[in-house]
């Protein structure tokens, strides 16, 4: 972790865990797409806004890109 002038530390992109999770739910959507296997889009939109407002909290640095 590097330290930027505001005193936040960062984080290269790929350590982000909230891109990671995002990352996944789009794949999970493409292998629903060919196995046939259909979570619905209720509860797939539901466990993914919960997960991304949890590791909001818990995100303490900032991404550098």
């Amino acid at each position: 972790s590097n330290e930027r002038g505001l005193g936040m530390e960062t984080k290269a992109w790929y350590q982000s865990r909230t891109l990671w999770l995002n990352v996944l739910a789009a794949v999970g959507g493409i292998v629903q797409t060919y196995t046939g296997f259909v979570i619905s889009p209720e509860l797939q939109g539901a466990v993914l806004i919960i997960l991304n407002i949890i590791l909001r909290f818990v995100t303490k640095s900032e991404i550098v890109w």
